[in-house]
């Protein structure tokens, strides 16, 4: 599969937030994508070799579905918990995106418990969950206020979206060898992206400084070495692993730098950092999900 036309083609699909201007992100895929595709076999050819290769989980198709499911379990109720409180939304536009967002992740739930069925699998069971961290009262709540102030919702959904989002992209290599449910996992990815996207923005029109995707200017909202700070580790990358392990050196290789006039070495780094979302493993995964289960 050509996969520089496949960078073009996601670059053009990509919506943005802001319209007035090419997002960096997709002007740098789209620049990937008019390249010649007979570049790519000359640049992996030239790719440097990790001294030793990334560990990976043993994963099963059914551990990646029942470890999918259990996620969506954690957003769904999340957000059903949240509309349930009436004081919480304010504005009846701020509602009707969580409805949305509510509506999706139960889609979720529903189609990869029809997928286990249909495998004869046993489902995993909906755990008990405590969004305010304090696993029903046992310790401190990190998250006290989550269901009174809008602020501080927004920044778990954030954490949430964001760490499902990784978790998918981290789960994806172990169902390489089927073709649909790749596809459907990946289309659950790209939903999960665009919501955390809005999550961002809402974020962003309360005043936080945060864009619309991962970046290292965005306000940290985890602590560094903290559980929930898995959700962000190594997002500072500026390589990007190939099949082999092989390492893609983007600001000396492949024609990214669209700045004008180009950037430096650094600036164009700190680009190709915010380009790409690092997966989490399932350890890391299930990490988070512990974090509100009791």
């Amino acid at each position: 599969m050509d996969f520089l036309n496949i960078l073009a083609r996601l670059a053009d699909l990509s919506p943005e937030t802001d319209t007035q201007a090419p997002a960096p992100r997709r002007a740098a895929l789209t620049r990937i994508g008019q390249a010649s595709t007979a570049l790519l076999p000359a640049v992996l050819a030239a790719l440097p070799h990790p001294a030793s290769a990334r560990v990976r989980d043993n994963n099963t198709t059914l551990d990646v579905l029942k470890l999918a499911l259990t996620l969506e379990y954690l957003e769904s109720e999340f957000y059903t918990q949240a509309l349930n409180q009436s004081a919480l939304f304010s504005s009846a536009t701020d509602r009707a995106a969580i409805e949305t967002i509510r509506a999706h992740e139960a889609q979720h739930v529903t189609l990869l418990q029809g997928l286990l069925a249909d495998a004869g699998a046993p489902q995993p069971a909906k755990p008990n969950f405590d969004f305010t961290g304090s696993k029903n009262g046992a310790q401190a709540a990190s998250f006290p206020d989550v269901f009174t102030n809008l602020d501080t919702f927004l920044k778990v959904a954030q954490l949430l979206e964001d760490a499902g989002i990784r978790a998918y992209k981290g789960q994806a290599e172990f169902v390489q060898s089927d073709n649909q449910l790749l596809e459907t996992l990946l289309r659950i990815h790209s939903t999960e992206a665009r919501h955390a996207s809005h999550i961002r923005t809402m974020r962003r029109q309360r005043g936080a400084t945060v864009k619309s995707w991962l970046s290292p200017t965005d306000t940290a909202i985890t602590s560094a070495g903290s559980v929930p700070d898995k959700a962000y580790a190594n997002e500072s990358n500026v390589a990007q692993y190939v099949p082999g392990p092989r390492l893609v050196p983007f600001e000396t290789t492949l024609p990214i730098n669209v700045g004008n006039p180009t950037l430096s070495k650094e600036a164009l780094l700190a680009k190709v950092a915010e380009a790409f979302d690092e997966p989490i493993d399932t350890a890391a995964a299930t990490d988070l999900v512990q974090l509100f289960t009791y």
